[in-house]
């Protein structure tokens, strides 16, 4: 039996933003943090501005990946103002079925631990 897809682009960017909120803010302080949304029907963007003055940028799009399966592509790169490359810190590609919310939901939680978040 064939899954089918459940899971949206916008899903997949209000789950990341979710998560990122929830684990930032598990302490209960204000981390003084900048966070801007951006969304299209191709991609869902999070930037968030951090007290040193660096962004971490969160891109995710459909991607198929190389066995040809549809996939949503999440990239993490941190950047300083002015470099438009950044450093590309984390990626996963996560299936478009609903049982990627975990898969998701511990990726997310391990590149914010590699900040020390």
């Amino acid at each position: 039996m064939e899954k089918t897809v459940n899971l949206s682009l916008r899903d997949v960017g209000d789950l990341i933003f979710r998560i990122t909120q929830r684990y930032l803010f598990r302490k209960n302080e204000d981390l003084g943090l900048d966070v801007t949304l951006q969304t299209s029907p191709l991609q869902e963007t999070m930037i968030l501005r951090l007290l040193d003055e660096t962004r971490l940028l969160v891109k995710t799009f459909p991607h198929k990946n190389y066995s040809n399966e549809l996939v949503y592509r999440i990239e993490v790169y941190k950047t300083r103002e002015g470099d438009m490359r950044g450093n590309k810190i984390a990626f996963l590609e996560a299936s478009q079925h609903d049982g990627a919310v975990d898969e998701i939901h511990r990726f997310v939680q391990s590149y914010l631990a590699q900040l020390g978040f």
